[in-house]
């Protein structure tokens, strides 16, 4: 029963550990963004027109949003966290899927939130 006990939690660590590093390795691993040009500000106008698109959604990515990134992450985090739970007898798949899709959705939308963050504000 003690063995078990250390390989749950063992097994517990290297998923968080390797989702941490794996969800950190790209922003440590990014040069930081130029600081911008200072840009005057754009008059809103009074009706948004039917092209009218928010500012960082004009800066980003055609297609690009927060619920897609986050929708990934929660996809790979489950996919992994359940993998790496199959050897603690199917059971362990279940809660560390669960915790995998959580770690997964925030790291997702850390990203978008950066992406959107180092965007140029003037687009």
């Amino acid at each position: 029963m003690h063995t078990l006990k250390i390989l749950t939690r063992t097994v517990l660590g290297s998923v968080i550990a390797v989702l941490l590093v794996v969800g950190s390795g790209g922003v440590a691993a990014a040069a930081p963004a130029p600081a911008p040009a200072p840009v005057a500000p754009a008059q809103a106008p009074d009706v948004p027109g039917p092209g009218a698109v928010a500012p960082i959604a004009a800066c980003m990515a055609p297609g690009d949003s927060i619920e897609l990134r986050a929708g990934l992450g929660a996809a790979l985090g489950t996919a992994i966290g359940a993998i790496t739970g199959l050897p603690l007898f199917f059971i362990g798949a279940i809660p560390f899927g669960i915790i995998g899709g959580v770690v997964g959705a925030m790291v997702g939308s850390t990203t978008y939130a950066q992406d959107a963050w180092r965007a140029p504000k003037g687009c």
